[in-house]
């Protein structure tokens, strides 16, 4: 009995990893398509990749709805929910998000300007970078 229950939590895990991995590949997959109707110029499918990802808190498409938000491209032009989004991002650990946070504040572009408000998200933008050094160089030119 103990042996069936053993080998049934095995089989269980097994399951549950084969479902998260093959899940992982499709939002790779998603993330990819989402990313190639970005600079293909379809907007509208890259927000409607980008924002079915960033639902499921998927961080780097949280940053691109939040830019798509920002510029208006693929969505109405909407400030407000462009730093929702880039702050969901930020939050969750995108160097990128919270480095435009710093700088839309820092301009006062669309905001108030505000550098205490700047100040704190290129710190979060500088904590971050330090903990995974490869992104914060990805993202700069």
């Amino acid at each position: 009995m103990q042996q069936s229950i053993t080998l049934m939590l095995r089989i269980g895990c097994i399951l549950l990893s084969l479902l998260f991995s093959v899940t992982g590949v499709a939002f790779a997959d998603d993330y990819d398509d989402a990313l190639s109707a970005l600079s293909d110029g379809d907007y509208r499918e890259a927000y409607r990749g980008f924002k079915r990802l960033a639902r499921r808190d998927h961080i780097e498409a949280q940053f691109q709805l939040g830019v798509l938000y920002l510029y208006g491209k693929g969505v109405g032009r909407d400030s407000d929910t462009g730093i929702e989004w880039l702050r969901q991002a930020a939050e969750s650990g995108s160097y990128l998000a919270a480095n435009e946070l710093g700088q839309i504040y820092l301009s006062g572009k669309d905001v108030t300007r505000d550098e205490a408000e700047a100040i704190k998200w290129l710190e979060l933008a500088t904590e971050i970078a330090e903990q995974h050094e490869g992104e914060a160089e990805d993202g700069c030119e």
